[in-house]
Order: C-alpha cells, then structure tokens, then sequence
C-alpha cells in the first residue's frame, strides 16, 4: 500500500489515505491522484466459452503459450462452460491452445484467440480407431 495526504471531512483537516500498491504508469493533476495505467501483463476482461457438442466425462484442458495451464475439467459435462483471462487485443497471451480428451475418442487439440465475453466453440469428437472396448 501507498500512503498519500488527504483532506479529511473537516476542512482544514490533513488525513493520512492508503491506496492499493499500483502498477504502471500513473497520472496525476494539481497534485491529487487521478489513475493508473495498466501493464501489458495484466488482464482486461474474462473470456467465457462454451464447448458446444463435447462428449460429456472429456477433459478439456486450456494452455497459454508457455504450456501454463489457464482453466481445465477432467469429467466436463455436455456443453461445458470454462472461463480465463483475457489481456490486450494482439497480446501474445491470448493465443490459447485447446487439448479435448476422452478416452474412446481422438485428441482434440487446436488453437484459439481469447476474447472478452461468452463464446461458442462447435466440438465434434471422432472415435478413436485404435481404442478398443474390452467390455
């Protein structure tokens, strides 16, 4: 935290105001604090996407370019919904990569650019040919 002076209810009055610890870069005006900037590595908004057609009990897992693992199911529902970060258009961040898993079906794997709000995404899982029932 940040400590600057503040005029308190009573005028004439000198407080003392904490403010949360900023980031970035700061603007200021007559002396009083006006806003702060937001660093490239922070996030904007939250994407929120659902998995139209996915098999239910699939995992599905969401990674960020360094293998990071963003948000993730192992026994999703039909239709799942998950939701992450999302930063800056054109940040390198928001290029996600989309893992699908079920055991009896091919690994779904593909890339995807985050945005802010709801999105769809139509899934549609092939069998696996290699996979076989022992039942």
């Amino acid at each position: 935290m940040s400590m600057f002076p503040s005029f308190g209810q009573i005028a004439g009055a000198l407080d003392i105001a904490a403010l949360p610890t900023l980031r970035g870069r700061q603007y200021s005006a007559a002396g009083g604090f006006l806003s702060a900037a937001r660093l490239a590595t922070d996030p904007i908004g939250t994407a929120t996407v659902t998995f139209s057609g996915v098999v239910a009990n699939s995992e599905i897992r969401v990674y960020d370019s360094t293998g990071s693992e963003l948000a993730g199911i192992e026994n999703c529902g039909a239709n799942q919904v998950l939701s992450w970060s999302v930063y800056a258009p054109g940040n390198p961040n928001n290029d996600v990569t989309i893992r699908i898993v079920k055991l009896d079906k091919k690994i779904k794997d593909f890339p995807f650019t985050s945005a802010i709000g709801a999105q769809s995404i139509p899934i549609q899982q092939e069998p696996d040919p290699w996979y076989s029932n022992p039942a």
